[in-house]
């Protein structure tokens, strides 16, 4: 019997069975893969309809605006070249373009801060420009006036409502205005309304900042641009918007919409450009000048993150400058300064005596409009107190330590690897009587083990493996995280230290409500968290530690991630200031801030500013408490006569005063009794002295009627430039000339799609029956070659 052997098996001819014609028919005839792919289609025709049909009903909203100005959806922002819809449907003009420049005199712990933003109108329609402006997390905001040539409008500072009517009455007037809103403490909304075409209206902003000091270092942060923010919960239907949510939402610039937990997502959202488009565009550049009158001898002047030019003058002062003139609004600038550690003091005081009716802006504003008397006149001090730090080293008590690590989309790029790097060297630091887990979070929250264990080798080598495996995609779904991470420890455990890293960028929208989660669950653990990338919300950094009894860190750049972490190990493994008091020399009556001081960790001193009272302001200030287990006293004499003056001391009292209130409300809760009796305090506070705050704002009007009424006015919603480092996130990413109407064409050219799908089965039938006749060319027929095939392979004896 003939057989034939193929790959080692032997079949007979007549059992080798080959597809026929018939059959490739048939199949073709039954299968699905046509329907489903006309399916997919349809429904995604439908649902961009869909879309496209909500933004046009949204936008109808808006046009009961008082305004003459257009009102703009998203859709009317656009990429690539800077374009923004224009006031006739369908046409798109040039944005207004934004110039930077910072002009900083740094005198003791104060730094005075002039920022001159210059919007040019490059279009032939009037613009209103709007920006989202990042700014320090704790800057006093003193200051908004516009500047056309030599002529300048200062801006006052009004409920924050009231001020938000005089700007859309004077927009809608056809006057040059300004508004200065805060959203948050780190990230306020500039606009500017009625710029001529060609015309470049410069807009000045006055804000006084603390110098911040750690482990005999001296810094100062300006951030240029801004992570764009996570927004959690659901969206709220337009129809149950109330009248501020609902004008955010159809007449803000930003990518998101108002959802449960975040109503003003609209006003934090700022669209986002890569920095290659807007250098192409010429637009956000910063120009950064620095004065620093230090009074110390220093060792070190660096900047990490850009390239400084600095001239030493006499006096132990400094100019500094960028060496290349102007840089990219991609990264915070960070500006450090160390003394010789021989000359720094363990004590400084600063003072300002401010006196009734010094300046027009003195006097105050009372909640309902009228000026008020003058409750900005005293006396405010600042100092700083460092605590010992010689002989302080305790035995190392065993510690159970969570790291949390964000792992969502925002964190992609640089950000993800910086952090895989500070965790990576934080395991190594673990001690084998130590305990530990690692939760990884976006969407959900995910722990490496159910709950903490022993830090021998082999565990940490199986986190290492995990975080190697890590990737950054996802939402920032944070809340989730923190009470996983804060929920971790052990009822049998309360003779370890319960310690608790979060690693992230902070970009969520929703801080407050985390800031009242931490309050409710620390319980006996503490918090410290590590600021990763080029533009962290400093502010969710700064209170989420503080909330948490603990410290912070930021890291900026891969290069920098050792030192920084070890900064950051000083903390967490020595011994702290605890239990610490502040008395006053009798007679003086001092209402100072923070009201209850913190504990200090290694290197950290305690920063305060009171505004102080009294018929005789001399003796000693004294700062006792306990560390290591002993105690300790410094003394610090108040002599006013002889403290060096520092100008804005008042302002930040002030300031520090109204977080001081605000973290009450976190406490109590914004909207109970006791939080809108503190939100009154807050208003008029501000009004006395004329800073920006939550219920507050500046604005600025010139008079003169600029823009006739018959003339329409457009919105230009200035993007910000993506963080150095970072990947786009796409729904932060401005549309580029996709609007309703294109969405609809979209729709319906994929409906087309699907009808030449449905009428081309015959034409995938004729290609098919070709394929394989190709085939059949090239791939000889086994059933048609059996004398060749045998000759070959020889016959098989029976």
């Amino acid at each position: 019997m003939n057989r034939v052997m193929l790959f080692g098996q032997r079949f007979h001819k007549d059992d080798l069975m080959l597809p026929t014609e018939e059959y490739y028919r048939r199949r073709q005839k039954s299968g699905g893969t046509g329907r489903w792919l006309l399916f997919i289609v349809v429904v995604l025709a439908v649902v961009i309809a869909a879309i496209g049909a909500e933004v046009s009903a949204q936008a109808l909203v808006s046009e009961n605006d008082t305004a003459t100005a257009e009102p703009v959806t998203l859709d009317d922002v656009q990429a690539g070249d800077l374009l923004f819809t224009g006031a006739e449907p369908g046409r798109y003009v040039p944005a207004a373009h934004l110039h930077s420049s910072v002009k900083m005199v740094v005198r003791g712990l104060v730094a005075e801060v002039q920022l001159q933003q210059a919007f040019q109108n490059t279009s032939d329609s009037w613009q209103e420009a709007v920006y989202a402006l990042p700014l320090p997390e704790q800057a006093a905001v003193a200051g908004l006036e516009i500047q056309l040539g030599e002529r300048r409008i200062v801006g006052k500072v009004r409920e924050r409502k009231q001020a938000a009517k005089i700007y859309k009455a004077a927009r809608a007037a056809g006057k040059r205005a300004a508004l200065l809103e805060q959203q948050r403490p780190n990230l306020f909304t500039n606009k500017v309304a009625n710029i001529a075409p060609g015309e470049t209206v410069q807009v000045n902003i006055r804000y006084l900042q603390p110098v911040t000091y750690d482990s005999g270092v001296f810094s100062l942060r300006l951030p240029t641009t801004l992570t764009p923010r996570y927004i959690p919960g659901e969206p709220i239907p337009s129809q149950a918007l109330g009248g501020t949510e609902l004008e955010l939402a159809t007449q803000s610039s930003g990518w998101a919409l108002p959802t449960d937990q975040v109503p003003d997502a609209a006003a934090i959202t700022p669209l986002m450009q890569p920095a290659a488009e807007l250098e192409a565009a010429g637009s956000h550049n910063i120009a950064i000048e620095v004065e620093l009158e230090g009074g110390l001898p220093l060792v070190k002047i660096a900047s990490p993150y850009h390239d400084i030019a600095i001239d030493e003058k006499a006096g132990e002062r400094y100019s500094i400058r960028l060496r290349k003139g102007r840089a990219k609004m991609d990264r915070d600038f960070l500006l450090n300064w160390q003394p010789e550690p021989s000359v720094m003091p363990r004590a400084a005081l600063f003072r300002e005596r401010v006196s009734e009716h010094v300046g027009e802006s003195a006097a105050g504003v009372q909640a309902d409009g009228r000026e008020s008397a003058d409750k900005k006149s005293g006396t405010y001090l600042q100092l700083m107190l460092l605590p010992p730090d010689e002989g302080t080293r305790a035995q190392r008590l065993p510690r159970e330590v969570v790291y949390v690590i964000d792992t969502s989309g925002s964190m992609s790029g640089n950000s993800i690897r910086q952090a895989k790097e500070s965790l990576t060297l934080a395991l190594s630091r673990l001690d084998g009587n130590d305990r530990f887990n690692v939760i990884e979070f976006n969407n959900s929250p995910r722990a490496f083990f159910p709950r903490p264990l022993a830090a021998s080798a082999e565990n940490i080598q199986r986190a290492r493996r995990e975080v190697e495996r890590l990737n950054a995609d996802g939402g920032t779904e944070m809340a989730a995280a923190l009470r996983l991470a804060l929920g971790q420890q052990l009822p049998d455990n309360n003779n370890l230290v319960h310690q608790v890293v979060f690693i992230t960028d902070g970009a969520v929208g929703n801080e407050q409500a985390l800031f009242e989660l931490i309050h409710q669950h620390l319980g006996d653990a503490r918090l410290f968290t590590v600021g990763i990338g080029s533009a962290p919300n400093s502010h969710f950094m700064r209170k989420a530690a503080q909330f948490g009894r603990g410290s912070f860190v930021t890291i900026g750049d891969l290069s920098e991630v050792r030192r920084r972490m070890q900064t950051l190990f000083a903390k967490l493994e020595n011994p702290m200031a605890t239990d610490l008091q502040l008395s006053w020399p009798e007679g003086v009556v001092a209402d100072a801030y923070p009201k209850r001081i913190p504990d200090l960790y290694r290197g950290e001193p305690l920063q305060l500013v009171a505004r102080v009272e009294g018929e005789s302001l001399h003796g000693d200030i004294q700062l006792r408490g306990r560390m290591a287990g002993k105690q300790f006293a410094r003394n610090l004499a108040l002599t006013l006569e002889q403290a060096p003056s520092s100008k804005g001391i008042g302002s930040l009292w002030a300031r520090r005063k109204m977080e001081s209130l605000r973290d009450r409300q976190t406490q109590l809760g914004e909207e109970s009794d006791a939080g809108q009796a503190l939100r009154a305090q807050i208003l008029q506070l501000a009004l006395d002295h004329q800073l920006a705050s939550p219920y507050t704002s500046f604005v600025a009007v010139e008079e003169e009627l600029v823009r006739k009424p018959e003339e329409k006015l457009s919105q230009s919603a200035l993007t910000n430039m993506v963080p150095r480092g970072q990947v786009l996130q796409r729904q932060a990413y401005p549309s580029t000339a996709t609007g309703v109407y294109a969405q609809l064409f979209a729709a319906m050219s994929l409906l087309s799609l699907a009808a030449l799908l449905r009428r081309g089965r015959s034409m995938r039938a004729n290609l098919m029956g070709a394929i394989r006749r190709l085939l059949r060319k090239v791939v000889p027929d086994l059933r048609r070659c059996n004398s060749g095939l045998e000759a070959r392979l020889g016959s098989t004896p029976q």
